[in-house]
């Protein structure tokens, strides 16, 4: 049996232990693209702009002054689609719910400058002889009910997700290789035999393979989370995601405890004075939605002190400062990208089925699709230069992981149309469209979030780049698509969208088989094959303990994985956040490895009693 493991894909050092692994590491998120990148009101682009000359920021916030004592922390969720609202690690599916359990969740472990495991409210040790994890629990650590953390809520957290009832997408190989889960899973054991409560503190965890490198990464195979197995109660597993538990009284064992829920638009936090590193000193957060095209001039106003998310393409209106607020700027953990369907998810078996008959099938095909778009030009037009064109799956923020030698796909028509003619896309009847190489019409269809002004105008620039090489692509059903009901509709594989745009976050583990693995529920091209397989396996081996050897591993990937252009990235981005000058010690959300001492929740500060507008 080959196992492999799902990696980490949003990241947020205000709110590590949730992010590091969601989306692929035994969790799993669409990056919604939260509060970001209006546009104009234009498709045309002019060829030959580049993204490259970005702009340098603070990444952090050290404002000098007298705290006040207590106060509200005001933060603007900048977003035009409401949050879901699923206060779960098991269960949440995109980011927005991600930032929002932030203050409130709990880390029981988090991740270093390198994105590897540190200390949270537990540590973690790995015995590579014993293939054998041990997580250390500290006392004391305490749920907003009162109740202690203990290692039954970490073996709680196991059972959901490994239980044959669970509704999520998590369960994961990573999983699947501790021993005794797949009995679990099966229904054809109680319990999960791999894990061992030595007491109240400890917890070993016995795997069936041997554990390659990616055990030591955050987010990289330890499900480094707990939940509250006395409050779930008796709750069936299958309906603790739509629980009163979940949807509106949610609890957990981080700084901060949820007073109360408006759906959709506003989350308000409480202090929790027995955190288990010390009270906050702020009294109470309150997080509200703003859409996009109202946030400058909440900001001019002083409504708020903090900005999750701030549009890109608003950057001219600010470049210069909003009065009061410091503007913070960070390399994303994240990329934009183009999928094509290849393929569908079979979930009795739980893995991803190539079809070699698909429409999107032909890798030509594919790549013209990649070669027909200026994205550089797109990343000027629209994004202030703040988004600009990757070449890679995997983020440079990875260091050495990352493969520089990898070009992407560069606007080259000349290179498209010659790819089109050689697979046979020829235009039979001369009206200006090919049609596909039995001679029949082709028709592609393309599936567009309506996640910013931009939106809009960008996907008709994409549709219009394809026509000029002969390709008909429409719109799906001739609109956008709100964020939460787009990505429900992508990952039920719906037989209508040929092809989707869409955002992922890439979290602390570089291993990308969360993403593009037989096995990973987020593998939205559901592409296959045995060299994909043998690059997963060879990345998450032990032989990847030869540092050297792995990062050779992860370059020829990089390569391969782009020529095949399933998932095509197109963007990398500068993420912005605004900070009023009344708040210290914040750490901007990208910044990996951030002291919780300075810049955690609980160590936050405000220096005056309202946001500062001067």
């Amino acid at each position: 049996m080959s196992l492999k493991r799902k990696y980490g894909l949003l990241a947020s050092s205000a709110a590590v232990a949730l992010l590091l692994a969601a989306c692929g590491g035994d969790t799993g998120s669409e990056d919604t693209d939260t509060g970001t990148d209006n546009g104009g009101d234009t498709a045309e682009v002019e060829d030959g702009d580049t993204g490259s000359d970005i702009p340098e920021f603070e990444q952090v916030v050290e404002n000098e002054g007298d705290p006040i004592d207590g106060g509200t922390l005001r933060i603007a969720m900048v977003a035009d689609s409401a949050f879901p609202g699923i206060f779960s690690s098991e269960f949440y599916g995109i980011n927005l719910d991600a930032l929002l359990m932030g203050p409130t969740s709990g880390s029981l472990l988090r991740s270093d400058e390198e994105y590897q495991w540190t200390d949270g409210a537990a540590s973690m040790d790995f015995d590579e002889d014993e293939n054998k994890a041990t997580i250390t629990l500290q006392e004391g650590v305490k749920w907003h009910d009162g109740e202690e953390v203990t290692v039954d809520d970490i073996i709680f957290t196991h059972e959901i997700v490994g239980h044959p009832d669970y509704t999520g997408v998590r369960y994961s190989e990573s999983l699947q290789n501790i021993e005794g889960m797949e009995e679990y899973h099966n229904g054809e054991a109680d319990t999960i035999s791999g894990l061992n409560a030595v007491d109240d503190y400890t917890l070993e965890i016995q795997y069936i393979e041997p554990e390659g490198p990616a055990i030591l990464q955050a987010g990289g195979g330890i499900w480094a989370y707990a939940a509250p197995r006395h409050y779930y109660g008796d709750l069936p597993i299958d309906e603790i995601e739509s629980s009163e538990q979940v949807r509106e009284n949610p609890i957990g064992f981080g700084p901060y405890k949820v007073s109360n829920i408006v759906p959709g638009e506003s989350v308000e936090y409480e202090a929790f004075e027995d955190y288990f590193e010390g009270a906050p000193k702020i009294d109470k957060i309150i997080v509200e939605r703003v859409p996009t095209s109202g946030i400058v001039e909440a900001l001019k106003s002083g409504d708020f002190d903090i900005t999750w998310g701030m549009p890109s393409n608003l950057y001219d209106s600010f470049d210069e400062g909003i009065p009061g607020y410091t503007t913070l700027g960070a390399p994303g953990q994240s990329y934009d990208y183009l999928s094509f369907k290849v393929g569908e998810w079979d979930a009795e078996e739980g893995k991803n089925v190539y079809n070699p008959d698909a429409k999107m099938a032909d890798k030509n095909l594919r790549q013209a699709m990649a070669y027909a778009l200026d994205i550089d030009a797109v990343g000027t037009e629209f994004y202030n230069g703040l988004r600009y064109r990757a070449t890679s799956h995997i983020v440079p923020n990875f260091g050495d992981f990352f493969n520089p030698d990898v070009e992407g796909y560069p606007h080259d028509i000349d290179k498209a149309n010659e790819l089109l003619d050689e697979a046979g896309y020829e235009d039979v009847d001369g009206d200006g469209i090919r049609e596909d190489p039995n001679g029949d019409p082709l028709t592609i269809n393309y599936a567009a979030r309506a996640n910013s002004d931009a939106a809009e105008p960008i996907a008709l620039y994409y549709i219009q780049a394809w026509k000029e090489i002969g390709l008909d692509v429409q719109l799906l059903e001739g609109r956008l698509h709100e964020t939460n009901a787009f990505y429900d509709r992508v990952q039920a594989d719906d037989p209508e969208i040929d092809v989707h745009e869409g955002g992922w976050g890439v979290g602390s583990d570089p291993t990308p088989d969360g993403l593009y693995g037989e096995t990973a529920a987020f593998n939205f091209p559901r592409f296959v094959s045995d060299e994909n397989n043998a690059y997963m396996d060879d990345m998450l081996s032990q032989e990847g303990f030869d540092t050297d050897w792995r990062l050779g591993v992860f370059h020829e990937w990089q390569e391969y994985f782009m020529d095949e252009a399933v998932s095509v990235p197109t963007f990398w981005r500068t993420e912005l956040q605004l900070v009023n000058n009344r708040v210290s010690n914040w750490s901007h959300d990208e910044v990996p490895g951030a002291d919780p001492a300075t810049y955690g929740w609980h160590a936050i500060e405000l220096l005056a009693d309202e946001p500062l507008t001067e």
